[in-house]
């Protein structure tokens, strides 16, 4: 090489030699790479650990050899006499293998008499070398840090619901094994995500459906005790909201019964829907509870006010659908007849309501619909053949208002159910 040759790759070496030490001190600094010095790992996560602290090893002693040699090119380039010896010394470390590179362990019984135990490479082959161990290293460490940053405050959020658990059993009076098996399996899923986070990383995704199961279980515990403390501290306020939406549901399915005999009265099909009486088996709930009350069990008095809540809210949901199904086949019955008042005023209009044809469909269908009870499918097919006939006599295809649909207009569901 030319001295200018030399110095070209000297300063080009002496450059990589400074961006690999920032690296490496970035790496050493890395809060995930502290965190897995500290960790006492297992499992999966261990060994990729293992692997990249291998690496890491590798990377540290390769650089080591890698900077004394660029050190010694420039001492040399430095001190030298400029003569062909020194041009052709400094030439040989730049470019042929004068990096030497830690020795592998080799087993005793593999090793030969002249076993050398070590071996050199190029600058610029340790170059890639290290880069290649620099990659291996911060892949493990790059995916520990992805799954410890989704992971732990998720765990974070448990440890705080746990907390409040064994505050609000206290509060109660309960034990301190009254959830142990609660607090192991916290515990369980706690040390999972600090030694061996890994386990839960499938695919590059992390699998927290383990802490999500775990949650819903301490907040259903946690809602549990919360309702505890609330009957032991408000128990006639709550009972008394509860026993007044309960009034509720009843007045609801009231309702309801004497509207399912207008349409039982009125309508023979479709039929209507029941109205069961949920009310006797919310009312003896709260006899129950007034049972636990007396003996002092907050916490079953907890569990239970909560699902009667969650019953009471369900029974005021089904009663008020169903009010809504009896209303709606009675809308649906006075909506055919509107329609048919309709056609029969657009046949009048249009000079074709004495046709013999239309006299007797709209005969068939005023019959279907004015009689008591009444079909509403065989109704709704009435009335669609007499709208049919209608646009064939008429013949007309103009387009009508919103109370006289056109020729493409539905009268509605085939079946004659509720339009909605």
């Amino acid at each position: 090489m030319s001295w200018e040759g030399i110095d070209h790759a000297l300063n080009r070496v002496r450059g990589e030699a400074d961006r690999i030490a920032l690296d490496l001190a970035d790496l050493d600094g890395h809060v995930g790479h502290r965190m897995l010095r500290g960790a006492d790992l297992v499992g999966r996560t261990r060994r990729r650990w293992e692997h990249a602290s291998e690496h890491v090893h590798n990377l540290w002693a390769v650089y080591d050899a890698f900077r004394r040699v660029v050190d010694r090119i420039q001492e040399l380039r430095v001190s030298g006499g400029g003569g062909h010896e020194d041009q052709a010394l400094l030439t040989s470390l730049l470019n042929d293998a004068s990096v030497p590179l830690p020795a592998r362990e080799v087993p005793l019984r593999e090793r030969g008499l002249l076993h050398a135990g070590g071996e050199s490479t190029t600058l610029a082959a340790a170059v890639a070398r290290m880069s290649a161990d620099y990659e291996e290293a911060t892949e493990v460490i790059s995916a520990v840090e992805t799954a410890w940053d989704a992971l732990h405050p998720r765990l974070a959020e448990l440890d705080a619901m746990w907390h409040e658990i064994c505050t609000f059993s206290d509060l109660v009076g309960l034990g301190e094994d009254e959830h142990e098996s609660l607090r192991a399996d916290l515990d369980a899923v706690g040390a999972t995500v600090r030694r061996d986070p890994l386990s839960l990383v499938e695919d590059g995704h992390v699998d927290a459906s383990s802490l999500e199961r775990l949650r819903l279980r301490l907040e259903r515990v946690r809602g549990e005790l919360r309702d505890a403390l609330r009957m032991r501290d408000s128990y006639d306020e709550s009972v008394e909201r509860l026993r007044s939406a309960i009034d509720d549901v009843g007045e609801v399915l009231a309702r309801a019964r004497r509207l399912r005999e207008q349409v039982v009265a009125k309508i023979s099909s479709p039929p209507a829907v029941g109205v069961p009486d949920h009310v006797p088996a919310l009312r003896t709930g709260v006899a129950d509870m007034d049972a636990l009350r007396s003996r002092g069990r907050w916490r079953e008095l907890g569990a239970r006010f909560g699902s009667l809540q969650r019953a009471v809210h369900e029974a005021s949901d089904d009663a008020r659908e169903r009010e809504a199904d009896l209303t709606g086949l009675l809308e649906r019955r006075a909506e055919l007849r509107g329609r048919l008042d309709a056609y029969r005023a657009r046949a009048v209009r249009l000079g074709v309501a004495g046709d013999g044809r239309l006299v007797g469909l709209h005969r068939v269908a005023h019959w279907a619909l004015w009689t008591a009870p009444c079909d509403l499918r065989a109704a709704t097919a009435a009335l669609s053949s007499y709208r049919r006939a209608l646009q064939e006599i008429g013949g007309t295809g103009a387009p009508v208002n919103r109370t006289t649909p056109d020729a493409g207009a539905s009268d509605g569901e085939s079946e004659g159910g509720v339009s909605r």
